[in-house]
């Protein structure tokens, strides 16, 4: 699959998102990669993707947060299609995936919102 397709096939695709996006340490990994590269970042920056973070940065980001345990993390956001990976050498870089984030959005408001509702 290529990481920049949109997969929402259904609904259980949405649940597979929302899911992901149910954990607040994995809603501050997006903000982070959000905000792209910052003047605290270690790693290299990766030339096909000027904003990328390296894992090594992002952990840092979050108060060392043991590398496990953010690889469990980003390993959920990669399974939703949340964030892509990109290689290179021995750095791990992720950035937000645009496309899958706008099809999620776009799929939650053609399936609840009307524009009748008053709330």
């Amino acid at each position: 699959m290529n990481p920049r397709t949109p997969i929402l096939d259904g609904m259980d695709d949405l649940a597979l998102i929302a899911a992901a996006l149910g954990d607040p340490l994995r809603v501050r990994i997006l903000d982070l990669l959000a905000e792209g590269r910052g003047k605290v970042c270690s790693s290299p920056e990766h030339p096909e993707a000027p904003v990328a973070l390296c894992a090594c940065d992002l952990g840092a980001q979050l108060g060392d947060l043991a590398p496990s345990k953010l690889a469990y993390h980003l390993a959920q956001l990669r399974t939703a299609g949340l964030v892509c990976e990109q290689r290179r050498g021995k750095w791990v870089y992720y950035t937000l995936n645009v496309p899958n984030l706008a099809a999620f959005t776009q799929a939650l408001a053609e399936r609840w919102w009307t524009p009748a509702d008053p709330c």
